[in-house]
């Protein structure tokens, strides 16, 4: 039986890296990288951080312009698929990269869907747009919790296409814990346990429009202002790339992209999180950091449920006042029920060799 797992990006590559293993060792497994994520920092660092063989494919789409890299993913996908001719086909999220879904449907291929039926229900997301199709294309879908299950249930997909299979972030850091621990980056920047922000902030709806990332820019200042504290902003490609005129304040640190060890270290040890991510505030709930995200939407309201997060938009006294509040809560936030048992790589192995054995899908 042949499976074929098609990824671009870093949270891809991460939250996927305990279960191609698996895929290896059960399958004939042919691993695809689009290469929507092209840098070193935030693609292939990853393969070897992450004790990963050589992907099968690596497609160097062309990125930038939508039109251009949205047709060069489903063309390039469609050739792959057309020559190997899986017997099913991985995705998780809801990147471009998830797009290839829309050929291999075509031609019939099973998808099996991972971290299907999130909803921010905010159209202004390109995500949003993309898991919704995807979902709908795929013939097994693996959702993190209960809620994901009831927005695809409530969308009139059937029941008996969906299994709750958990997070698979949580495996991923318990797993590389000990290299987690042994990152020397809190000694290499002169950082402090809980004496410092960490920032993440890349969305198209964010630092595409510059009034959007002047805000972001400007909150962070006036955080620093208000709590002395240092702030460590690794910058995107992305938003690198649209922060060119703007005036970066003082107190804000801009560094390259971190590796994954790295960067959860940073992740483990700062004092809060300030976000536009939706993964970040998953694992700064299994570390049980306190994270504001500065967005008007998530897709994610778990983290919001368990207490770590708290969602503040992009208005500026609101991020401060948010900072302050969460940051200020005794805190002792439980993630089982948000983040499931740490044991989604194998729950999602038996699932495709059951599905695939008996021909259910």
């Amino acid at each position: 039986m042949k499976v074929m797992s098609i990824f671009g990006t870093r949270p891809e590559i991460i939250r996927l890296s305990r279960i191609f293993p698996l895929l290896d060792k059960n399958f004939k497994h042919i691993m695809v990288n689009t290469g929507q994520n092209y840098t070193k920092e935030l693609s292939s660092v990853f393969f070897s951080d992450l004790e990963l063989r050589k992907p099968d494919y690596n497609l160097k789409i062309r990125t930038g312009q939508y039109g251009t890299e949205i047709a060069d993913i489903i063309n390039k996908t469609e050739q792959v698929i057309l020559k190997e001719n899986p017997d099913l086909i991985l995705i998780l999220g809801d990147t471009n990269s998830g797009l290839s879904a829309i050929p291999a449907s075509h031609h019939g291929i099973p998808i099996a869907h991972l971290e299907a039926g999130m909803r921010a229900y905010d159209n202004r997301m390109p995500e949003e747009k993309n898991r919704i199709l995807i979902d709908h294309l795929s013939t097994v879908l693996l959702p993190y919790t209960n809620y994901s299950r009831e927005n695809l249930i409530r969308e009139n997909i059937h029941p008996s296409k969906i299994y709750v299979v958990g997070n698979p972030i949580v495996e991923v850091i318990e797993h590389f814990l000990p290299k987690i621990d042994k990152s020397k980056i809190l000694e290499k920047m002169k950082l402090k346990q809980n004496d410092f922000f960490l920032v993440t902030a890349h969305r198209s709806e964010n630092v595409d429009d510059p009034e959007q990332l002047k805000i972001i820019f400007s909150s962070l200042e006036k955080l620093h202002k208000k709590f002395k504290k240092r702030i460590i902003y690794p910058l995107h490609p992305r938003t690198l790339s649209k922060s060119k005129k703007i005036k970066i304040p003082k107190g804000i640190e801009i560094i390259k992209p971190l590796g994954f060890f790295d960067f959860t270290k940073l992740e483990k040890n700062a004092l809060c999180l300030i976000t536009d991510s939706g993964t970040v505030p998953e694992e700064t709930l299994y570390f049980k950091k306190p994270c504001v995200t500065i967005r008007e939407s998530t897709e994610r309201p778990e983290t919001i449920e368990a207490g770590s997060n708290i969602l503040a938009g992009l208005d500026i006294e609101n991020i401060l006042g948010s900072v302050n509040q969460i940051i200020s809560t005794k805190y002792d936030w439980k993630w089982d029920s948000s983040l499931g048992d740490g044991k989604t790589a194998s729950k999602v192995l038996n699932i495709l060799r059951g599905k695939l054995e008996r021909r259910k899908i």
